[in-house]
């Protein structure tokens, strides 16, 4: 191999035994943390440093970590870090046992003042060892490092010394984290196809400039054939990466048809049959997918977590939001199969909402313009008498989805004010906000769209990996909805 890799690129591992190594302007610790799949150590055991030289399957040799990923334990992956006196760019390699580079990257701080490095990964795919660069910094130095991967430590200057770390802690994969898992994974082979065909056009521009740099020999047979080896070292690395999109692509694509079954019906297709047969709760919802038209059609369901921890605000002409405000509403209700639903639509956006929940309605919907000031009311008063009961004993009413449909129709400014003490009061996971529509010019409304999150009906969105572009589509309610309804009636209410 013994390739450049830039950030987000992987390939297979082909020795059984990689030595990490790097090298910069200034000091600097070499370090490995054993991590599972959600990237957490699972003790203190799990690090390796100059204190603490060794663990199964990975050494501290000098300035060298030597992994050997036959003694890796089963089912984990190895992180290979640095951490550096000052900021600077680092130099990495890995090599084979005998020394042979195997790859190479250079890692530069995002931010003046990381001065911790993530560099490369050593994991498992399908009984395959394979590697990634990553790339990834921390400006909180050594002790940030060490906290986002399950370590704790007694102070950052313990940790900026590598002291030795205390106990770890284990955290499982749920089904929310597991489609993260994969977006990443298409995020980082998506990054990966896109530096490597930069890398081959800015070569092959050079190569063509430098055959055409002398007028008198440019037309000469020399210059022709400078210009065709040029062409065929672009088409073949274009080539490899394509490729290697393309079977990361088929990989993935495999993966979600597996797990869709298994998921929660909050996450999983309209059409898995875990909204007959798996009537599970769940700590995420979908709410679309994304896709690269301009890469392939791979598309990866994109999730958000359950409860919502901030108001969604879906945005778009309310004439159209429907389907979709449908679709979180009815995931969000099976995500917690006691949530309640208070249903506010003072334009009737929703006529296909309301006889599909009606198991779940805390009370009538409220379409009379008259009736929004004193439902919001009551709800906020409910909000704060619950976050005083909170206060003594954490056992206390079902958690409550309110949805506000059609804005900015038949809503005023004392209820917006109104919204904003629901949200800020309910943010600790009872109360969750879904609101939809255009924002109303108002000053109270610019508070609560700046303190939501955005879900447009469609356009784009960067990833949070790479910053890579991608298109998306948001989830809308199916036009038969029979099957979902075993999903939604299970929860008993007040009489």
């Amino acid at each position: 191999m013994g390739e450049l890799f830039t950030a987000g690129r992987n390939a297979p591992l082909p020795t059984r035994t990689v030595r990490f190594t790097a090298t910069a302007s200034v000091p600097l610790d070499v370090c490995a943390f054993v991590v599972d799949d959600g990237l957490q150590v699972a003790s203190s055991d799990d690090v390796v440093f100059y204190n603490q030289p060794t663990t199964a399957g990975v050494r501290l040799e000098g300035k060298v970590i030597v992994v050997d990923v036959d003694a890796v334990r089963p089912g984990a992956r190895v992180l290979c870090a640095v951490g550096c006196e000052r900021p600077a760019a680092v130099s990495t390699s890995l090599c084979d046992a005998a020394g042979t580079v195997l790859a190479s990257f250079h890692v530069e701080p995002a931010v003046g003042t990381e001065t911790a490095l993530l560099c490369w990964e050593i994991y498992r795919r399908h009984d395959e060892w394979k590697i990634r660069a990553l790339g990834q910094g921390y400006a909180g130095a050594l002790a940030e490092m060490f906290t986002a991967h399950g370590v704790e430590v007694e102070s950052p200057s313990d940790a900026e010394k590598v002291a030795a770390p205390g106990p770890g802690s284990v955290i499982g994969l749920s089904p929310l984290e597991v489609l993260w898992r994969i977006f990443e994974d298409a995020a980082r082979s998506a990054a990966a196809y896109t530096s490597s065909a930069k890398f081959a056009q800015h070569r092959f521009d050079d190569e063509l400039s430098t055959a055409v740099a002398d007028p008198a020999r440019r037309m000469e047979p020399e210059a022709d054939r400078a210009r065709a080896r040029a062409q065929q070292r672009y088409d073949e690395l274009v080539g490899v990466a394509e490729a290697r999109y393309r079977d990361d692509s088929a990989v993935l694509a495999a993966e979600l048809l597996t797990v869709d079954a298994t998921l929660p019906p909050a996450l999983a297709s309209w059409i898995s049959p875990a909204w007959i047969h798996l009537h599970l709760p769940s700590d995420g919802v979908r709410v679309g997918e994304v896709t690269a038209p301009d890469l392939g059609p791979l598309r990866i369901p994109l999730c958000l977590p359950a409860p919502l921890t901030r108001p969604l605000w879906i945005d778009g002409d309310p004439a159209d939001l429907g389907p979709v405000v449908s679709s979180v509403v009815v995931r969000l209700l099976t995500a917690r199969p006691d949530t309640l639903l208070h249903l506010v639509d003072p334009g009737r956006t929703l006529p296909a909402l309301e006889p599909l929940t009606a198991a779940r309605l805390a009370g009538p919907p409220v379409h009379d313009r008259s009736r929004v000031p004193a439902r919001l009311r009551g709800l906020a008063d409910a909000a704060d008498l619950d976050a005083l009961a909170r206060q003594v004993d954490a056992e206390t009413a079902s958690p409550v989805l309110l949805v506000l449909a059609g804005f900015p129709y038949g809503y005023d400014h004392d209820d917006l004010l109104e919204i904003v003490r629901i949200a800020r009061t309910g943010s600790a996971g009872r109360v969750s906000v879904v609101l939809a529509g255009d924002p109303p010019d108002d000053r109270v409304a610019e508070i609560l769209w700046d303190e939501a999150q955005k879900l447009p009906v469609d356009g784009e969105l960067a990833d949070p990996w790479t910053g890579g572009r991608w298109t998306f589509v948001p989830d809308s309610l199916p036009t038969e909805t029979e099957h979902l309804r075993g999903a939604l009636g299970g929860s008993s209410l007040p009489d």
